[in-house]
């Protein structure tokens, strides 16, 4: 069994999936609605973030070479997409909905149709994104025995857990906690998610053009 490789696994999907981080931008895109259908809301996301991990986790290499994509290129297409968000996140315009009125006839159906308006960019790219794929697909390379691809989904889904128990309870937070701090948070964790978009598409560019990172890069130290 290869502790070291699940410990690092679940260290890198608990720092991606950051359940904390994510939580202020969950809490400004759901806090207008009923906690059944939020918990109905919270599982349509954990669920397809998880089943899109799970598909590269197993395939992605494959998937890759399926459309000729290079893992680095993968990388700075991702990065792109996920500076967007960042941007947005600062801007604040990434947590706010123009529509939040939903018309159904249960709870479920309310919740698919908020679902649909947030799964960008809770689900993608925020939690199924560049960052957590590159990382499936990074460890799913190194799978080679049975115990391996066990282990490893377990580790994704104990992430994803984690998360939908923060989800569930946002409730709870949000009444101890000040909607000026969600603010501030948000703007943070974008100025973050932005950084961690520049570093894939460095790191993408970089390999592709090895050039780019000499004379003492810093992260080519790193």
């Amino acid at each position: 069994m290869n502790t070291q490789l699940y410990l690092n696994f679940l260290a890198a999907m608990m720092a991606i999936v950051n359940p904390i981080g994510i939580w202020p931008v969950w809490s400004q895109l759901t806090n207008d609605q009923a906690s059944a259908i939020r918990n109905r809301v919270a599982f349509l996301v954990v669920l397809t973030s998880y089943g899109i991990l799970l598909v590269f986790l197993f395939s992605g290499r494959y998937i890759l070479e399926f459309f000729s994509i290079d893992l680095e290129i993968f990388k700075v297409a991702g990065g792109i997409l996920l500076l967007n968000t960042g941007i947005s996140m600062v801007r604040g315009t990434a947590s706010q909905l123009t529509d939040r009125k939903e018309n159904g006839t249960t709870n479920m159906s309310i919740a698919k149709q908020r679902f649909r308006k947030i799964v960008v960019p809770i689900g993608i790219p925020a939690l199924a994104g560049p960052g957590s794929i590159t990382t499936v697909i990074v460890f799913g390379t190194q799978a080679d025995t049975t115990i391996d691809y066990i282990v490893l989904p377990a580790v994704v889904f104990v992430a994803f857990l984690t998360l939908f128990v923060v989800f569930l309870n946002s409730l709870y937070l949000e009444r101890k906690v000040d909607d000026i701090v969600f603010t501030i948070f948000t703007r943070i964790f974008g100025i973050m998610v932005t950084a961690i978009a520049f570093q894939f598409m460095l790191e993408g560019l970089g390999e592709v053009f090895p050039g780019l990172m000499g004379n003492g890069s810093v992260l080519e130290k790193g």
